[in-house]
């Protein structure tokens, strides 16, 4: 998996074998968390340390990793130097029909959860687009190609799941789009999220 370091204080962004153009700041944006308020993006990321997760609930590779994710979360969610937050590629509707333990376990999106293998999912999500996804069968169907187009402009990313990492600056030190779903290299890219973001609390 490729991973990044901060190595030098001063270190805008380095990406290892990586060429195409990445905000390098925090994005200037706004949305509606799920089951709580709008964020913005910006303001909850200054002068602290911003990990920025994007994701989709029809997207395996995001599934494999999001247990990761939760852990990453509960490793600083009380620590008031970091803001955490994910943001999902999915509607309010899609995201309570995914996380509702109450709802028809042959849903497509509580197949998702399960599938998922997720515990506890307490993490921060904010909710980014309308759906791009059609219900046929039972099985989810890519239809709107073109519904995170914004965000994709936005945010410059090609491919999710990617994870991100800002400093107290809003300065992007680590980036990670690399689509792992082996256990053992998921555990890694844990170890590796958690040792960025204390290498940096460091500072």
């Amino acid at each position: 998996m490729k991973t990044l370091y901060v190595l030098l204080i001063n270190a805008l962004l380095v990406i290892t074998g990586c060429t195409r153009s990445v905000e390098t700041q925090v994005p200037a944006f706004k949305a509606k968390q799920f089951l709580a308020d709008t964020v913005d993006l910006r303001a909850a990321a200054k002068n602290k340390i911003a990990f920025v997760s994007i994701w989709s609930i029809f997207c395996g590779p995001c599934l494999a990793e999001l247990p990761e994710v939760q852990a990453v979360y509960a490793h600083y969610k009380s620590n008031p130097q970091v803001s955490f937050v994910t943001l999902a590629l999915n509607t309010e509707e899609e995201l309570t029909r995914f996380s509702s333990p109450a709802s028809d376990s042959s849903d497509v999106y509580r197949k998702a959860f399960k599938h998922s293998k997720l515990t506890d999912f307490s993490f921060p999500v904010l909710i980014g687009t309308r759906s791009p996804y059609q219900i046929e069968n039972g099985s989810a169907r890519l239809t709107d190609t073109k519904a995170a187009d914004e965000l994709k402009q936005l945010f410059t990313f090609n491919a999710i799941p990617v994870t991100r990492i800002y400093d107290r600056q809003g300065k992007l030190l680590f980036e990670d789009s690399d689509a792992e779903t082996s256990t053992k290299r998921l555990r890694i890219h844990r170890t590796n999220l958690i040792r960025t973001i204390d290498s940096l609390l460091t500072l």
